[in-house]
């Protein structure tokens, strides 16, 4: 299985590595200082659960990969729609493109691009970033797959890259319902990167101050009710479970929205608090918790994308 891997960032580096190192025909798309040093050093990946490093194939052209039989798809959610037209080199008739993003719209959009039936959906549990050109850094537990058709058919292409995933040593799942996996994972985001986002703060201190976790939760209980009003099958204990599951992180864990925050990079904050509040409106369900949280994060975000922007606006005050 000939694999692309669009995005070689904390998720696409972890796993692309991986599955390298499983021996895997591995094709990575990446620029800059990042693609320089993986050419001429390898992807080096350096981790709690073992470090190593691999020689892999990376380019910043997808015409000179090709067609692959398997794209993950890991690059921003706001990038989305422009790098699905700039990989169309790596997709074919059999193509199957996997979105491993943050956020509930990504395979909305990469199907309106490519068509439903490329398409498979999924997200990832993993403590990874780049630390320096060509080192992805993980901690915590080994990162851990969940993905499915979206039509929630165990489908035979679904079980061959389930057997790729396993062979190359990462735990991986087939859901038959991975719209709940997705809204799932969309609450935790929401609410620990939302919240740790804000208060510029790691995520144990987040929920060491009661009222900071009282807010992750009520962020969280906020999509639980919208997920419901779209009908959508969340388990009866998701805000808890999702707790549990902030609460198995490494206490020192920035979130990826506060990195980008600090480093005065884009945030995702459309695709996820951003989102809640637009859907919610759409469904007549209030969601002021993450309504506050969009409106200071946007701003911090117009600040990052247009300093001129906030330079004059102060100037002018």
């Amino acid at each position: 299985m000939k694999i692309g891997i669009m995005g070689t960032g904390g998720i696409g580096g972890y796993f692309g590595g991986l599955l390298a190192r499983g021996g895997f025909d591995i094709h990575f798309v990446a620029r800059g200082k990042h693609r320089q040093a993986i050419l001429e050093d390898g992807l080096q990946i350096v981790s709690s659960q073992g470090s190593f490093q691999v020689m892999i194939h990376v380019t910043s052209e997808p015409h000179e990969i090709g067609p692959v039989d398997l794209l993950l798809f890991c690059v921003k959610s706001y990038d989305t729609e422009s790098v699905a037209r700039f990989a169309a080199p790596m997709i074919e008739q059999n193509t199957v493109v996997l979105t491993l993003q943050n956020g509930i719209d990504n395979a909305e959009k990469l199907t309106r691009e490519y068509g439903e039936e490329r398409i498979m959906a999924g997200t990832a549990f993993v403590e990874a970033s780049i630390a320096a050109p060509g080192v992805v850094a993980h901690s915590g537990k080994a990162g851990r797959m969940v993905f499915g058709e979206l039509s929630g058919k165990r489908t035979a292409r679904a079980e061959a890259i389930l057997d790729v995933l396993t062979r190359a040593g990462i735990e991986a799942e087939l859901s038959d319902d991975v719209h709940q996996v997705l809204w799932s994972k969309f609450l935790f985001i929401c609410g620990v990167h939302g919240v740790s986002t804000l208060s510029r703060a790691s995520l144990g201190l987040v929920l060491s101050c009661p009222e900071t976790r009282d807010l992750v939760i009520g962020v969280m209980q906020e999509i639980e009710i919208l997920a419901r009003a779209r009908g959508v099958n969340l388990p009866d204990r998701v805000v808890p479970d999702a707790m549990q599951l902030a609460e198995s992180y490494n206490k020192s864990f920035k979130c990826s929205m506060l990195r980008d925050l600090e480093w005065r990079r884009p945030m995702e904050i459309e695709a996820l608090n951003g989102m809640v509040v637009k859907l919610g409106r759409q469904h007549g369900v209030e969601t002021p918790l993450n309504q506050a949280l969009y409106a200071c994060l946007k701003l911090e975000n117009e600040k990052i994308r247009n300093p001129f922007w906030a330079i004059q606006l102060d100037d002018s005050a």
